[in-house]
């Protein structure tokens, strides 16, 4: 695990090393660098595998450079299929580079950024969910990719993206490849890039989709069984074999299953967050619970309300563009106290919501796609478009009655019209929905017409790929800590998504991943009702006079409708659109800091 870095044409060495070392958070270990005419490279390492090694992480030989952040669960297997003994993880890519060309990137089972270059060509991959950034950006003089976008910044200026906003305001985040930055992009998860120096152009091509069928899975009890083995094999792969690691333990099923099954062979580490005050909040009994179950050290962290504005600054300070998801906060903050206690490592229960239909919204949604066959819809679709209403239940069924795409994931914050509203822009209707269509072209290529399966599959692009595993990579790495989540490995998505849709969707919600539990947890956790991530940050935002950043933004930039605006910030007094007011709040505190550098 590590940074990697690299500029490919002009550049000056000390500028080019100070934008090298914005990443040195990232890999505290050790750092490499390659200073060539034409051509910097560098890498931080953060030692997991091979710690005792003194290990070339630029591999550079025969005209070929390589330089990899992440973890390949896989490469001893395919170190054994490709004759090596006892390589490194790099070793391994070149060997499997040479025998498979670019293709080799479909043999490997992990998470990973991978820069080749090679033959005035600069190949850039990304794993398939996206765990591991990459950016680029191209000018007259050079080509530039980093792990993140500091470093990049550190070298040009942000050129500010408005027309983002609008995205942003839609799903958390710019969508991935855009960014804030007009020059700067990301390469999309399961892509390879191809930048070649001849005519400084660049080609984009998907490697992975998970939608491509390898079998059909109809029965339930087949079902559970190829869960419950791609899970163990799963869990067994990311378990570090030289360093301490530790499981994020909320108390909910799928963080405990994994510490449960990570348990089986050694005593593990736990960690809980909790509130001291908010029990309404709190899951730490139920994290308890399962700690006692499976006889973890287990470790309770409490979040207070001087530790969150702390840590706002602290995340604010760190963060390349705004990122709408209030969890990332005590996330941050429980990483720092895991770096503490020595873990390099954290397992957690991300991507089992999103692939086996956790969420209550996706019953919701089904039951209301029903409504698409209503005899007299055309006289409902003039009725709410004349009775607009800020309710997002007004939304919904006006996207029914269009005949519009209803689902356009959970990340969802802002409608369209609620945006129009607010912003001093024209926001046209069912802009959001453009931001999707490369991902509805993908579903409809493959075949899928599942409701159903849309609903994980776009989650899986937004609410996974840019805002979870977003806030995942960040605040982890923040504290030079890598985060691994099993539920997110090839072979178990492909398991979710060759379950019938049926299946995915039965009662209990996440049924199958329910089934699996039985047989490592208490009943009392497996079948207690979900209970959607929160804390009381809005309340803290408000007490501390916080929110007063978004007056500041408005008066220097007049981004917002007043009255509109207003009643947000009124609304939010009693209790309503705590996750809208959290974005503005976020966008304007992000912007400050950007207006306070330029």
């Amino acid at each position: 695990m590590c940074a990697i870095f690299g500029i490919i044409g002009t550049y000056e060495e000390e500028k080019a090393i100070e934008a090298f070392d914005t990443l040195a958070h990232r890999g505290i270990d050790a750092k490499y660098i390659i200073a060539k005419d034409h051509c910097f490279l560098g890498v931080h390492r953060l030692a997991i595998t091979n710690v005792t090694k003194t290990l070339t992480q630029i591999y550079d030989q025969d005209g070929l450079q390589i330089l990899f952040n992440g973890e390949i669960y896989n490469y001893e297997v395919l170190a054994e299929e490709l004759q090596l003994h006892k390589p490194s993880e790099i070793d391994v890519l070149y060997t499997a580079y040479r025998v498979w060309g670019d293709d080799f990137v479909t043999h490997l089972r992990g998470m990973f950024a991978i820069a080749i270059i090679e033959e005035a060509q600069v190949k850039l991959f990304r794993d398939p969910f996206g765990k591991k950034p990459i950016y680029y950006t191209l000018d007259e003089q050079r080509f530039i990719f980093a792990s993140e976008m500091k470093a990049i910044h550190s070298l040009i200026p942000l050129t500010l993206n408005r027309e983002i906003v609008t995205q942003y305001l839609s799903f958390q985040t710019p969508l991935s490849p855009k960014t804030f930055d007009k020059k700067i992009y990301q390469v999309d998860e399961g892509e390879m890039l191809t930048f070649a120096l001849e005519g400084k152009r660049i080609a984009r091509k998907k490697y992975y989709t998970p939608l491509r069928k390898t079998q059909v899975i109809e029965n339930e009890e087949h079902a559970v069984e190829v869960l419950e083995k791609s899970l163990l094999e799963s869990v067994a792969l990311r378990l570090p074999k030289e360093v301490k690691f530790a499981c994020l333990l909320s108390g909910g099923v799928d963080s405990s299953l994994i510490s449960a099954i990570a348990s089986l062979e050694q005593r593990v580490d736990t960690f809980s967050i909790g509130y001291e005050g908010y029990e309404k909040y709190d899951e730490r009994p139920f994290a308890k619970v399962v700690a006692e179950h499976i006889k973890s050290n287990h470790h309770e962290v409490i979040f207070s309300k001087a530790d969150f504005l702390q840590t706002i600054e602290e995340v604010v300070s760190s963060l390349d563009e705004p990122l709408a998801d209030p969890a990332m906060l005590p996330l941050y903050y429980l990483m720092k106290k895991v770096h503490k206690e020595g873990f390099k490592v954290v397992l957690t229960g991300d991507g089992s919501d999103e692939l086996f239909m956790g969420y209550r919204t996706y019953k919701e949604f089904y039951a209301l796609e029903q409504a698409s066959g209503l005899e007299f819809k055309g006289w409902l679709q003039n009725y709410f478009k004349s009775h607009f209403s800020m309710h997002k239940e007004w939304e919904w069924y006006k996207r029914i009655f269009e005949e519009s795409t209803l689902f356009r994931s959970t990340a969802e914050i802002f409608t369209d019209l609620q945006q129009n509203r607010l912003l001093r822009m024209n926001v046209k209707d069912n802009r959001s929905l453009a931001a999707l269509e490369p991902y509805k072209e993908e579903f409809e290529q493959y075949g899928r017409v599942s409701p159903m399966e849309w609903y994980s599959f776009v989650d899986l692009k937004v609410m996974l790929g840019n805002v979870f595993l977003r806030k995942l990579d960040r605040m982890s790495m923040a504290h030079s800590i890598e985060a691994r989540s099993p539920f997110l490995d090839k072979e178990v998505v492909a398991t979710a998504f060759s379950c019938t849709p049926d299946l995915r969707m039965m009662k209990p919600s996440k049924a199958l991943v329910k089934n699996v539990a039985r047989k490592y947890l208490p009943n009392e956790i497996v079948d207690r009702k979900k209970k959607g991530f929160n804390y009381p940050y809005m309340e803290w935002l408000q007490e501390s006079g916080e929110l007063e950043v978004i007056h500041r933004i408005q008066e220097k930039m007049n981004l917002f409708n007043e009255s509109e605006l207003e009643m947000y910030l009124e609304k939010g007094k009693q209790g309503m659109f705590k996750q809208h007011l959290f974005s503005l709040y976020m966008l304007c505190k992000w912007l400050e800091k950007v207006n306070r550098r330029s």
